[in-house]
Order: structure tokens, then C-alpha cells, then sequence
């Protein structure tokens, strides 16, 4: 007869440490697959919150232009903040999108309007 007792006696640091890394594998596989899904899901805050600044400099810019291509001060201002965080989650100034630029160089060479709206 086998003398499982004996055996686990004789090997219990080897079944320990068996034990211990099967738990550590497994809560490293499950903390991988949590970090992958946040990856995916700060990936994807992101690319909103960009498509949500570029849109506010597009439209600043439509208000702008309807408004005789001029702008207040407070505005240009609130637009040069969500530019250059724009540009900062673009990772470089060279990965900005071309008509946002182009929109924003423009924004920012129109005169001032005379009274704060």
C-alpha cells in the first residue's frame, strides 16, 4: 500500500510551491486579460475625446466664419486649450489631422471681435 501521508510529509514544500504557482499563473493570466480589455476600452475614451475636440475647433471655426471671420478673445483663448490637448492626444504635432490645422492656424490669424458674446 502507497504511504500518501508519508509522501505528502516528505514532499509538502515541493506541493506548496506547486500550489503557489499554480495560483500565481492563473491570477496572472486573468490580470493580463483584465489589462487588455482596459487597453481596449482607454483606446477607445480616447479616440472619442479626440473626434469630440476635433469637432469643437470645426465648429468654432463654422461660428467664426459665421460671424464675419472674427473672433472673441475668451474663444480663441478656450480654442487654443482644446488644440493643444488635442495635439497632445494625438501623441505629435505631426499626427494632427491636416484640416484641423489648417482650421486652427486659420482661427488664430482672425482678427478679435469687439464685445465678448
Amino acid at each position: 500500500m502507497i504511504d500518501f501521508e508519508g509522501i505528502f510529509i516528505k514532499h509538502w514544500f515541493e506541493w506548496i510551491l506547486g500550489l503557489v504557482t499554480t495560483g500565481l499563473t492563473i491570477a496572472c493570466g486573468k490580470l493580463r486579460q483584465s489589462l487588455k480589455k482596459e487597453r481596449k476600452k482607454n483606446a477607445a475614451i480616447e479616440n472619442g475625446l479626440k473626434g469630440i475636440l476635433r469637432l469643437q475647433i470645426i465648429d468654432t471655426y463654422d461660428k467664426c466664419v459665421s460671424d464675419g471671420r472674427k473672433i472673441t478673445l475668451s474663444r480663441k483663448d478656450a480654442i487654443g486649450e482644446v488644440y493643444r490637448s488635442y495635439v497632445e492626444l494625438c501623441e505629435s504635432a505631426e499626427a494632427v489631422d491636416d484640416t484641423v490645422k489648417q482650421l486652427y492656424d486659420e482661427i488664430v490669424h482672425m482678427p478679435l471681435a469687439r464685445k465678448e458674446s
